[in-house]
This record gives C-alpha cells, sequence and structure tokens, in this order.
C-alpha cells in the first residue's frame, strides 16, 4: 500500500516523523503522530484518515482483513467524492493515492476487472502524478492486463513504461540508476509473459535472454523458459528447467505450488492425465500448506499466495480427462463459484455430469446384460429359443433433480442447466469475438464452443427424453457450418434418433440420406480450405505442424459417425418395411469392413432382415458365422 503522504498541513517534523515509523513498521506509534497531525488540522484530513486505516491494517496482530480495509478506503472515497462536490479543487489527481490502494486491494482478492476499472480511470491523468506512484500504477495495470489475457492493453502501458524508463536513465545518481536498473528487469519480465500470450516465440526467446542477463538465474527467469519451451511442445527440456529451479523466491510466490501446477499442465499436454492428476494433487496440498503457515494477522499475502482456485480448475479437467468424471465435477462446481462467466467451464461440467450418468447407466446394464446381441437361450432341441437384448433403451429415463435445485449434483438436468449458462455466456452467432474464459486465455474461436455445447445439449435432452428439444438443439448445430465435420455429423445421429422419437421417419430418412451428409462434408471441406489460405499469410506459426488438435483423431470420429449414420440408415428402412432397400445399403456397409470389424449391430440388423423375409438358415449361419457368444440362462 501507499505510504505517508506529506501534505498534512501540519508541522514538518511530525509528518516526517509519521512517514519514518510507517516504513519502519512501527505503526502503532505512526497512529499516534498521525493523531496528533489532528489536532492541528480539524476536521481530520482524508489524507490522515486514509494513512490511519493503512496502518490500522498493518500493525502486528490486527485482526482486520481485506475486506475491511477495502470497506473503510470505499468509505473514505466516499467523503473524499462529497467533499469534490462542494471543492472544485479535489480532482482525480488528489484521489490517486486512495484509488491506487483500493485497485491494489482488487488485485490481491483477485477482482481484476474491479481493479482494472479504477486504474485505467488513474492512467488518463498519470502524467501529473508523482514519480513514483505513477510507476505502481504502471505495473500493477500491466499486471492486471496479463492476468485476464489483455494483451493489447499490457502491450500500450509497457510501451508506455519504456519511454518513461528511458527519461530517466540519463540521470547521475546512484540511487535513481538502481531503481532503473530494477524497473529494466521487471519489464524485461513483463514482456515475456506479454510476448508469450500472443504466442510471438521469437520475441519471446529474445526477451528471456534480456531477462537472464539482467536478473541472473532465478526462479523466476527459470520458470519463464520453462513457459517457453512448454509453448515449443519441447516438455522434456521444460520439465529439466523446473527441475532446476530453486525452491525459494523472494517474492512471495510459493515455488512448490507453481512446481507440481506446471508439471500438472505439461503432464496433461503429454496426454498422460494419471501422472497429472498426481501432480495436481501435490499442488494442492502445497498450496493449503502454505497458506496455512503464511504471516497472520495481514492477510495479503495469504490472498497473493492462494492459487486454490486455479489450481482446482487444473485439476478437474484432467480429472475428466482421467476417467474420473464425478471427482472432476466436484472440483470444476466449486471453481465455478468464481470462475462463473467462463461458458467452456460450464461446458465441462455438464461433460462430468454426463460421463456420471453414462457410468452409472453402463455399469447396471453390466450386470443385467451379459452380452450386446443375445440375452440369453432358454429350451433344448425344437424348443430352444434365444432371447435377444432390448438394452434399456425402453427404460423410463429418470430426470434427476429439478432445474431449480441449487446443490450441484451430476445428472442430466443439471447438465441442463450448465448447457444453458455456457450458450448465454456466448455472444450471438454472427459475431465471433472472443470471450473472457479465466483463469485459462480467452476464447477466440466461440463457434467450435457453440457447437460442441449444442452437441452435448441433444444428447443430453435425449437422454432425458424429450426429443422436441433435442431435435431443436441439433438443427441450431446443422447451422454452426465452421463446425467441426464430426461434431456435425453426431448432430445427424441425434436428429434422426428424436425424429424416429417423434414419429417422423420420413424426415429421419431425409436427415440420414447421402445427398444430406455430402453437403455437410463440402461445407465443411470449403471451409477447411478457407482456413489453409488464411494460415498461409502468416510468416510463422507457434504450433509446429501435426502438434496441434484435430488431425487423425477429427478423422477417425468422421469415419466412426458415419459407419453409425448408416446403421441407423438401415435401421429407418426396416421401420418402414423397405427391406430390400435396408439389406442392399448394409451389404454396401458390410463389403467396405475387415470380417474381425463388423459391429454386432450390423449382424443383428443383417439377422432380423433374413428373419423377415423368411430366410431363417442363412439368419443362422450369419449368427454362426459371427460366432456371436449365447451364454445359457440359468437359475
Amino acid at each position: 500500500s501507499s505510504g505517508i503522504n506529506a501534505e498534512y498541513g501540519g508541522g514538518d517534523e511530525s509528518v516526517e516523523m509519521a512517514k519514518t515509523q510507517f516504513d519502519e513498521g512501527r505503526y502503532d506509534d505512526c497512529i499516534s503522530t498521525l493523531k496528533s497531525l489532528c489536532g492541528a488540522t480539524s476536521p481530520m484530513s482524508i489524507k490522515v484518515q486514509l494513512n490511519m486505516v493503512l496502518c490500522q491494517y498493518l500493525k502486528d496482530g490486527s485482526d482486520h482483513d481485506l475486506e475491511w480495509l477495502l470497506g473503510n478506503l470505499y468509505v473514505i472515497e466516499g467523503k473524499m467524492r462529497k467533499e469534490g462536490e462542494d471543492d472544485d479543487d479535489v480532482d482525480d489527481v488528489e484521489k490517486a493515492v486512495l484509488l491506487y490502494n483500493i485497485a491494489l486491494v482488487h488485485y490481491q482478492t483477485k477482482n481484476f476487472e474491479k481493479a482494472l476499472l479504477i486504474l485505467e480511470k488513474l492512467f488518463k491523468v498519470i502524467e501529473p502524478l508523482e514519480e513514483g506512484l505513477a510507476f505502481k500504477i504502471c505495473f500493477l495495470i500491466v499486471e492486471c492486463y496479463l492476468s485476464t489475457y489483455q494483451t493489447e492493453g499490457a502491450a500500450m502501458v509497457v510501451y508506455y513504461l519504456d519511454k518513461l524508463i528511458a527519461s530517466k536513465n540519463s540521470s547521475e545518481n546512484s540511487e535513481t540508476t538502481m531503481q532503473a536498473e530494477i524497473h529494466k528487469a521487471r519489464m524485461h519480465q513483463y514482456k515475456t509473459r506479454l510476448f508469450a500470450q500472443q504466442k510471438s516465440l521469437k520475441a519471446c526467446k529474445r526477451e528471456i535472454k534480456n531477462f537472464l542477463s539482467v536478473s541472473g538465474t532465478t526462479a523466476s527467469s527459470l520458470f519463464l523458459k520453462s513457459e517457453f519451451e512448454y509453448l515449443r511442445n519441447n516438455f522434456k527440456k521444460s520439465c529439466k528447467l523446473l527441475n532446476s529451479a530453486p525452491k525459494s523466491c523472494p517474492s512471495k510466490e510459493h515455488i512448490p505450488t507453481l512446481y507440481y501446477n506446471n508439471f500438472g499442465c505439461m503432464h496433461f499436454k503429454m496426454q498422460k492425465y494419471n501422472l497429472g492428476v498426481l501432480y495436481l494433487s501435490q499442488a494442492l496440498e502445497a498450496n493449503t500448506k502454505a497458506v496455512k503457515v503464511a504471516p497472520q494477522g495481514c492477510n495479503s499475502i495469504m490472498y497473493s499466495i492462494n492459487h486454490h482456485y486455479q489450481i482446482l480448475y487444473n485439476y478437474g479437467i484432467l480429472l475428466l480427462h482421467a476417467g474420473q468424471p464425478k471427482a472432476a465435477f466436484n472440483c470444476l462446481s466449486e471453481a465455478a463459484t468464481v470462475y462463473t462467466r467462463n461458458p467452456r467451464l460450464w461446458l465441462r461440467i455438464a461433460e462430468c455430469a454426463i460421463g456420471v450418468v453414462k457410468q452409472e447407466d453402463s455399469n447396471s446394464c453390466i450386470e443385467s446384460c451379459r452380452s450386446t446381441t443375445v440375452k440369453a437361450i432358454v429350451g433344448s432341441g425344437i424348443y430352444r429359443k434365444t432371447i435377444l437384448n432390448t438394452n434399456s433403451q425402453n427404460q423410463a429415463k429418470k430426470s434427476g433433480a429439478s432445474l431449480l435445485n441449487d446443490a450441484p449434483t451430476p445428472t442430466l438436468t443439471y447438465a441442463v442447466l450448465c448447457l444453458t449458462n455456457a450458450l448465454q455466456l456466448l455472444p450471438p452467432t454472427l459475431n465471433n469475438s472472443s470471450v473472457s474464459a479465466l483463469p485459462a486465455a480467452p476464447l477466440k474461436d466461440v463457434n467450435i464452443l457453440r457447437a460442441s455445447i449444442l452437441c452435448s445439449m441433444a444428447y443430453v435432452w435425449l437422454g432425458l427424453g424429450d426429443p422436441l428439444q433435442a431435435l431443436k438443439s441439433a438443427q441450431g448445430l446443422f447451422e454452426q457450418t465452421t463446425a467441426p465435420v464430426s461434431l456435425r455429423l453426431l448432430g445427424i445421429v441425434y436428429a434422426a434418433e428424436a425424429l424416429i422419437l417423434l414419429n417422423r421417419s420420413n424426415e429421419a430418412i431425409s436427415v440420414v440420406a447421402p445427398e444430406f451428409i455430402e453437403g455437410i462434408n463440402a461445407t465443411s471441406m470449403y471451409q477447411k480450405k478457407k482456413e489453409e489460405e488464411d494460415a498461409s499469410s502468416v510468416s510463422s506459426s507457434p504450433i509446429p505442424p501435426g502438434k496441434g488438435a484435430g488431425g487423425y483423431e477429427e478423422a477417425c470420429l468422421v469415419n466412426q459417425y458415419k459407419k453409425t449414420i448408416i446403421l441407423n440408415s438401415v435401421a429407418l428402412y426396416c421401420m418402414k418395411r423397405d427391406l430390400n432397400r435396408a439389406k442392399r445399403l448394409l451389404a454396401q456397409y458390410l463389403s467396405t469392413l475387415e470380417e474381425n470389424d463388423i459391429p454386432a449391430q450390423a449382424t443383428m440388423l443383417l439377422v432380423y432382415i433374413e428373419l423377415r423375409q423368411g430366410n431363417t438358415d442363412a439368419a443362422l449361419s450369419i449368427l454362426k458365422q459371427q460366432q456371436i457368444n449365447l451364454p445359457t440362462l440359468t437359475t
């Protein structure tokens, strides 16, 4: 916080004494001196009130927390605003110290948006301010911009700081020169973080070298260099740099917390999810330990070292990828109490709920069904009967809790609520502007996220037994021409199922028609070509070819969903009693597969068609050829 200001109107000796006592940490003595100043300046000056509040907060054994400090600062700010209405001499320059302290408290409590509102106002009147305060305001606003991934704002302030520092380098004062060196090292650190967020790897590498030449090998420099290697997907070297970092740091950051968190993120990128879960659980433990041993009485340090919710967010994402949706749901639900405006977080919570329900359904299905095709065989000889499996598709759907239920529970109805929140947080369809996704970087292409949300929503509504809402979501997915092909094909599957449940089989056939699917492929190919043309105009890419998301996995999903659509088309023709067309389409599909790759659903459909056409021997031959396991019914 800001120190004592020397403009009280009282005696100069008392003012200097108060300032010395404050700088030396003798806050009780400073409060007594400030009270003596009030006798000469009656009523009590706003500046005196500010410094008394700061002393009361900082003194040893104080039970006041940052909320108490912030409340008192706003009370003083209200008095100053009221005085400003009666006195034209009170302006933003005189309020700068107070506003800076308010912004600093917001920053320490990680309320960056409110801090930026105040700091941007101060930055407009920064020229007439005292040099030390101007530097503090600039450094704090850069921190807030970088913490919220607002690189344009950070670059603007960094440019201003460069000019400000350059103008002070001509001074021959040794103290000023030493302060300039400190500012120079800090500027290299900010530029490294800025270029890392902008994915400008060449500029980032240059600034890391400059930072190392000024500050030497410190924890901060090694962590930044490790992040640079992480961005280059050089995880082995990144891990090596983290291991070589000192275990302590002159700043208030707790190194073990950051160490384990960064290792967890690296293992996530390497798709070693279980190892990542282990590291992030250690990061949570280290963070809890750091908060417990933080100095008592002044909880600003506790706030600055506490990264609980950021780690919890990472932990939940890794648990979800590691196949532990229930644990992930608990972590991400807690993180959502802080990051309420992150649409991707709400989607991940919905995916956790879907995963929990799917696991529960799978466990119950395993207990009741021992074969994907045949449930059991009863009788013997000419009375031998085969009982086919009906799975759980005709069972009543459990809706779970009400949408208005406050308690987060991993049910499909809660998933609907999360997906609705996610959609509401996205901009309109035609507006593809970036969206804040703290604690992660902003989302630059929200159309892909919107398509994922609509796809998940269609699935959830089908699970809840509401085909009309599912159809509405699937149709919204068709309109997303920039969405990945796999998601749009999955939308076809859900739309066809919804139309069947609505007894609109003719429309379902038109949805799964080859012409409709080819239209989606043509649109997607055009969009992909356009993206490649746009990418070719960029001089260099921060991510090496083949390292990004997409490629092979997307192609596999597209092939898988196309096969599912073909099987659904066969089933639709069977429902329409067009068995010849169904058999012809199924034969074309089976001709593209290896004998060992034929799915059980295709075998069941072929057996069904042969039985309906009266070809019992052909149906038995197919069952024998596929060697389907026929479990015997036991009593």
